[in-house]
């Protein structure tokens, strides 16, 4: 018997919520497939039309893939589609990369902190590794700042909080490309070990007040210097 969908909305719509609940509900994991558009029409009542719109709503939430031969499936849930709307705005003038840089600021104090409270060995161990590429890495740009951007992502793990890194990701993966473009990063790398050395000694010590001086210092340099980071010229340190 064909399952009811709320008559409320728009029939797509209607469609894409019953299918994300089924989804979440279900606990799918990534790549796990869902029914065909046949099944699916047929289960709810609906048209393929239908049925490919709901689809096309579940791509742009982030939550399936569609591809020829495999339909919809499970997609890894990354952030992706959140860094390319911090990239609209600031193409579009409604927020500026120093605005950017000062969520980073407000996000990334207190999340030092958790990871302070909260780091394991494994993680405190990886976070004094990514410090050592950083030094390693001095004459690659590409490898600097890969280090540079894991030893971030390695602070919000070892928060234990998972909407950390739902944040955080998207905004590294677009300080990523901003930075990958630029010839002004890195920008006084030596100050950058540093720091990131100063952060890891606070979460070591357990000392989340230290933690959180250190890093709001980091990330207030790097507010500072922003036009540095971003230069496009050919006179990059």
């Amino acid at each position: 018997m064909p399952h009811a969908i709320g008559p409320r909305q728009r029939l797509p719509e209607a469609l894409a919520d019953t299918l994300q609940q089924e989804i979440l509900g279900a606990g799918l994991k990534l790549g796990d497939r869902l029914p065909t558009e046949t099944e699916l029409g047929e289960r709810y009542n609906v048209s393929r039309t239908v049925v490919r719109e709901a689809a096309r709503l579940l791509v742009q939430r982030g939550l399936v893939t569609v591809t020829p031969g495999r339909g919809m499936t499970v997609a890894q849930v990354d952030g992706r589609l959140i860094a390319e709307q911090y990239g609209l705005l600031l193409r579009l003038s409604d927020g500026t990369f120093e605005q950017l840089l000062e969520l980073r600021l407000v996000l990334e104090v207190e999340m030092a902190a958790l990871a302070a409270a909260r780091r394991s060995p494994d993680q405190l161990a990886a976070l004094r590794e990514r410090n050592r590429q950083l030094v390693a890495a001095r004459g690659s740009r590409e490898e600097f700042l890969t280090a540079d951007l894991a030893f971030h992502e390695l602070m919000a793990e070892a928060s234990h909080n998972p909407f950390f890194r739902l944040v955080i990701d998207p905004i590294n993966g677009f300080l990523r490309d901003t930075y990958r473009s630029s010839s002004g990063y890195p920008s006084e790398a030596h100050h950058t070990i540093d720091e990131h050395n100063q952060i890891a000694d606070a979460i070591a010590a357990g000392d989340p007040g230290g933690a959180r001086y250190a890093t709001e210092r980091h990330l207030r340099r790097v507010i500072a210097n922003r036009n540095k980071f971003v230069a496009t010229g050919d006179d990059g340190p």
